[in-house]
């Protein structure tokens, strides 16, 4: 009980999450009056309702919490924990979607930049797979035809691209099987995400990967467009097809032989960054 007080009363005493909330609703506020006069309107007033109501679910719970505080009564541990949980997996959305919203505005500049690599491609699809599927508690199977491919890719933006598929595949899966593929033939590398679902989604998906346009998108569209923008910018496409009992997803990348002297991908120094990649990519599949 000791340390339970030690972390959470100096932390419940003072007023920096309300400031803190109170703060990102003034910067909403100021973001909402200058937002471009464009045909992308529609895009950013659907971003800002979206930060509206996180900044205000964050808002709402620091209240809850100091409220209990100035009043001398702590809440069990339970409460408490949920709250703050609340806070953070909703901090994880927000950075969710301004990293969208920058990425989208670069992309539609032409000012976004690879930083490439080369790296055994395999190691970096299997590292993505179980990392994804510990955090989501979920199995998902990884299977290759080949053991060791290199190529040339900029790794953060290739691992985002995988992680929005996968993160539709969790949110569409049901918690069933997901399985991950690659094969190479030749000089072409192909990474198919399937799982089971029905027709219906999977002519919504179609429907919605055919009109990907950066003036019309919904919170699904614009996942969607950065993935088929950031595989692009690999001069790689992907597509959707599948029956009435699966859905797959199906990246497809050339790859030229690549000297694996040049190999710079270190496993352990890059868990780290794909832990908080995969944490915010899915923090849209938590209900708080």
């Amino acid at each position: 009980m000791q340390q339970d007080k030690v972390i959470v009363m100096p932390f419940l005493r003072n007023r920096n999450i309300e400031n803190a909330a109170s703060k990102l609703n003034v910067a909403y506020k100021d973001a909402e009056e200058n937002f471009p006069e464009d045909n992308h309107n529609d895009v950013y007033l659907e971003i800002s309702n979206k930060l509206s109501n996180l900044i205000s679910n964050i808002h709402g719970e620091s209240q809850l919490i100091e409220l209990f505080a100035q009043g001398g009564k702590i809440p069990d541990k339970k409460y408490l924990t949920n709250g703050v949980n609340a806070i953070r997996q909703n901090c994880l959305k927000i950075t969710k979607t301004i990293n969208n919203l920058i990425e989208l505005r670069k992309l539609e500049k032409k000012q976004t930049c690879l930083v490439v690599n080369s790296v055994n491609i395999v190691e970096i699809i299997d590292n993505i797979v179980i990392n994804a599927s510990k955090h989501i508690k979920q199995e998902i199977i990884f299977d290759t035809n080949i053991e060791e491919k290199y190529m040339s890719c900029d790794i953060n933006k290739l691992q985002k691209a995988i992680l929005i598929i996968l993160s539709v595949a969790v949110r569409y899966s049901n918690k069933k099987e997901i399985l991950v593929n690659l094969n190479v033939f030749e000089n072409n590398i192909n990474i198919t995400v399937s799982f089971n679902n029905n027709s219906k989604l999977l002519n919504f998906f179609i429907q919605k990967m055919d009109n990907l346009t950066p003036d019309n998108l919904d919170e699904l569209s614009l996942s969607f467009y950065l993935c088929k923008s950031l595989i692009a910018l690999h001069e790689g496409s992907i597509s959707v097809e599948g029956n009435s009992f699966e859905t797959m997803f199906t990246v497809k990348l050339p790859c030229e032989n690549t000297d694996s002297i040049n190999y710079l991908f270190m496993r352990d120094n890059k868990n780290e960054y794909l832990a908080e990649q995969i944490e915010i990519e899915f923090s849209d599949l938590y209900e708080i």
